[in-house]
């Protein structure tokens, strides 16, 4: 479902990252995370999470990043499409890249080749394989380097509309292969015409790399002088992006040429930026780290989300399930009890129909809240979970059956005190409930513990509703 009220939301997050406005983009995309998953917009929640993934990375922070985008894959395989898969790739790739963690990164494109080209994505498997090649260079590899990069251009030429900066893009390491291979003569000609192109008039950074690349190519074929008035037009438009990292690449290999040169002159002002260079560099990182630390708390927030049920407030099924696991796992090995409440309201359908959806949700917070005060006394051993509609799971690790009946009885009991009112009419509620455990360490998977108690619930429906029954395992003759 798609709320076109959260459509400009979207859209502003977009120009923020676009402008590069990180910690306004973070803060929004906080809010329109909390929007999205009230309205169940399930686009604005995607957007929300690669967002704030592109923008952790951006301000350095890439645990928070990583959180992200594990957010955003998550939440996309329940209600995305395989091209949000594909944009959760591309970031995932930029993050593993970064740390390079280059066998992830590898791995992580082929999953966006193949989906690219089922989807016919072309733009997307061009992009994928240059980065591909990108990755191949970063180890050495030039070979595998250019049989990606000439794999990317023949896709970018599938894409249509045609797309020039794509093309250009895949070219760049195309030509970065021929320079690693030592290839000079089609390395020379590759960046002489793209530095012809007047696509470089639009796009910076492709014209910083572009002239960063043809230095390279010129220190290859000793054209020392030559190389360092390219490396000189490479650090302008690093400054003019403010691309401080690729800036500290071409001041490096600035420093390099000038032993080469043996200019002593032009050395000492280089090494003089250099130190100025990496100066900036101290002071960004700390500013870095103090963006960090205010956002940390929205971070925390972001995860709370992740598994926290919009409505209830209480914790979703993917958070149960997979504390579950965990817990029953334990259980096994140690033979002790893990028990299971399944609680559902009784007559919700009638409720929704007679007074409104919106007295059916009111009723359904009102008994999340008396089951929050009642049940609940442990946040180690006990967890308190939406497992989807009306229904309501209580867990309780290291509790017998019995021990779970007792709280339960005291549940129905403060449920029938209460009252639920809306639009000042009073409207009963019961519940149904049904309880059934691991059998110590018997049943291993969440789902077999669940089935018992969700055969004991419907026992209660059938029986009369407004009560509990416990699950009896039957007996083996």
């Amino acid at each position: 479902m798609t709320d076109e009220l959260l459509t400009p939301m979207r859209e502003k997050a977009l120009q923020l990252r676009v402008e590069g406005r990180y910690k306004e983009l973070i803060e929004h995309c906080d809010v329109l995370l909390e929007k999205g998953l009230t309205r169940q917009d399930h686009k604005a929640v995607l957007c929300a999470h690669i967002h704030h993934a592109a923008a952790f990375y951006s301000i350095g922070a890439i645990e928070e990043a990583f959180l992200s985008v594990d957010a955003h894959l998550q939440y996309c395989s329940q209600y995305g499409d395989e091209n949000e898969q594909l944009n959760g790739i591309n970031i995932l790739v930029i993050l593993y890249d970064y740390n390079k963690d280059y066998t992830k990164a590898k791995s992580a494109l082929m999953r966006g080749i193949e989906m690219g080209t089922r989807l016919k994505r072309w733009n997307m498997v061009s992009n994928a394989y240059s980065n591909y090649s990108h990755i191949c260079a970063s180890e050495k590899e030039f070979e595998g380097a250019l049989e990606a990069g000439l794999i990317g251009l023949e896709m970018a030429e599938r894409y249509n509309p045609d797309s020039a900066i794509l093309s250009f893009r895949v070219k760049l390491n195309i030509a970065n292969a021929y320079v690693g291979l030592g290839d000079t003569d089609r390395a020379g000609q590759m960046i002489e015409q793209m530095l012809a192109d007047p696509l470089l008039d639009t796009h910076k950074r492709e014209k910083t790399h572009c002239y960063d690349l043809y230095g390279r190519y010129l220190v290859k074929t000793r054209e020392y002088a030559s190389a360092m008035k390219a490396f000189d037009v490479a650090k302008k438009e690093a400054l003019d992006i403010n691309d401080l990292l690729l800036l500290k690449e071409i001041q490096e290999r600035r420093c390099d040429l000038c032993e080469i040169l043996d200019d002593r002159q032009l050395g000492f002002v280089v090494q003089q930026e250099y130190i100025k260079l990496l100066k900036m560099l101290q002071q960004q990182e700390l500013a870095k780290t103090a963006l960090k630390l205010e956002m940390k708390h929205n971070v925390a927030a972001i995860e709370r989300n992740a598994k926290t049920d919009f409505l209830t407030r209480l914790f979703n099924r993917r958070h149960l399930e997979e504390t579950a696991a965990s817990w029953l796992a334990k259980a096994t090995e140690a033979g002790s009890p893990i028990s299971c409440v399944a609680l559902d309201l009784d007559n919700f359908k009638s409720i929704n129909d007679t007074y409104g959806h919106l007295a059916g949700d009111e009723a359904l917070r009102v008994i999340c809240t008396i089951c929050r005060t009642v049940l609940w006394k442990s946040d180690s051993t006990e967890l308190l979970a939406r497992y989807g509609g009306d229904e309501l799971v209580f867990l309780l690790n290291g509790a017998s059956r019995a021990d779970a009946a007792d709280r339960v009885h005291h549940l129905l009991a403060e449920i029938q005190k209460q009252g639920i009112t809306y639009n000042d009419e009073l409207i009963p509620v019961t519940v149904s409930i049904g309880i059934a455990d691991n059998s110590n360490g018997l049943f291993t998977r969440f789902s077999e513990l669940f089935y018992r108690a969700d055969q004991a619930l419907y026992q209660s429906k059938a029986n009369g509703k407004n009560q509990l029954t416990v699950y009896e395992s039957p007996v083996l003759q």
